[in-house]
């Protein structure tokens, strides 16, 4: 018999905004744990939320394994490492400054409305088991998200602001405030070019849909994925490489999945200029289908593992924004809802708000399009690269540029 334990803490202080004033202040602190074990192939899982008698949770797991749930995986063994990513942070102090921030952006863009939160995160999650476990990841970090409405529309919103990072720094959220809302006002004409370059920030999930669906594992193995039969070949552009990306110190998540499975430099090659090599697998679907096991599991704190959504990653240019650009003016994507992929990869998207964007800056609001493409175009001839700069001067995320048909609607 294994024992294992997974305990996932949480505390968050969530600043409210409305009316690009703070609101209200709230604070959450939560501790999860879960218990496993393991016998004779079998799984019994129970958990408890905040203070807990072991003994008993331990119990309820071993009763949990007259459920007969089987388990015929090889357990994770021999292996400890520690990620501790949690820096100190002044919470007064960025309150204070934050306050300071929305007093600025009310005199310096009194035309528009800001509303939504600013959290300020600090979690830890650990695996342990008897069998040679210790994972522990620790963080702290700050989620910024600000919904902004020109307050001459009619819409619930027209745009938003947002950040996740360790730092905070006024003057670089203010100075995006001013770069957004002045573009916002300065209307331009779309490019007359039937295709045009389209660039998504790396932290926009909407062009890597696709990939989340048809790499999933039980997709791909089961022969029901659009590249299922592509394994080992080559489909998309030679620059293209794709990852499945655990590294803590840009995900702001475990570099273990909830099976305790723990890849290289935190991360697995799923296709590799332009080849196809894999999916991305739990246990249980690498054992089922015959594919690698890449370290996708997930889990309630409280519940069996099973494949989860993985986080992907495409592999940076050594070229910055405006340099895959050579000169021309793509169309950002700011916020492009219901659009998607068809099951043979045709993909479109009607696109709510997009900037004219030199690689560098704003320049200014683009009218309503729809843009639409090919998963094989989008990453193969049509696939121009990630930039190795960040989109904005807050954000963390890089450039994804790829040329697209895009029209006016």
């Amino acid at each position: 018999m294994i024992k294992e334990k997974y305990i996932s803490k949480i505390k968050e202080t969530s600043v409210n905004v409305v009316q690009t004033k703070i609101d209200s202040i709230r604070r959450k602190d939560i501790r999860k744990t879960g218990y496993r074990i393991y016998k004779d192939k079998l799984i019994g899982c129970a958990g408890a939320i905040g203070k807990h008698n072991q003994k008993e949770l331990e119990k309820r797991a071993i009763n949990a394994l007259n459920n007969n749930i089987k388990y015929p995986y090889e357990i994770s063994k021999n292996i400890k490492i520690s990620e501790d990513y949690s820096g100190e942070f002044n919470e007064e102090r960025i309150i204070n400054e934050f306050e300071k921030l929305l007093s600025d952006i009310r005199n310096q863009q009194p035309g528009f409305s800001f509303s939504h939160k600013l959290n300020l995160i600090e979690k830890e999650n650990i695996l342990t088991n008897d069998n040679g476990v210790d994972l522990r990841y620790k963080d702290k970090y700050i989620q910024l998200e600000l919904v902004i409405k020109d307050k001459s529309s009619s819409n619930l919103m027209d745009g938003f602001i947002s950040y996740v990072g360790r730092e905070y720094d006024n003057k670089k959220i203010l100075n995006e405030v001013n770069e957004f809302c002045n573009a916002f006002n300065n209307k331009v004409e779309l490019p007359k070019n039937k295709k045009l370059p389209v660039i998504f920030s790396t932290g926009e999930q909407l062009p890597m849909m696709k990939f989340l669906k048809d790499l999933h594992g039980h997709s791909f193995g089961s022969k029901s994925s659009l590249l299922s039969e592509k394994l080992n070949k080559k489909v998309f552009n030679d620059k293209f490489t794709l990852y499945q990306n655990r590294n803590p110190k840009e995900t702001m998540e475990p570099f273990f999945d909830a099976e305790g499975v723990v890849n290289d430099g935190y991360v697995y090659t799923l296709i590799e200029n332009g080849k196809i090599l894999t999916s991305y697998t739990d246990k249980k679907t690498s054992k089922l289908y015959n594919l690698p096991l890449t370290g996708s599991a997930g889990a309630e704190y409280d519940g069996v593992p099973s494949l989860g959504m993985a986080n992907l990653k495409i592999k940076e240019s050594e070229k910055t924004a405006k340099e895959l650009l050579q000169g021309e003016l793509g169309i950002l994507v700011v916020i492009a809802a219901g659009g998607d992929f068809t099951p043979e990869g045709n993909f479109a998207t009607p696109v709510q708000l997009a900037f004219l964007y030199d690689g560098e800056k704003l320049i200014g609001r683009l009218p309503e399009l729809k843009i639409a493409s090919n998963v094989f175009y989008m990453f193969g001839d049509s696939f121009v690269g990630v930039s190795k700069d960040t989109v904005s001067t807050l954000s963390n995320d890089k450039c994804l540029i790829m040329n697209m048909e895009v029209s006016e609607i």
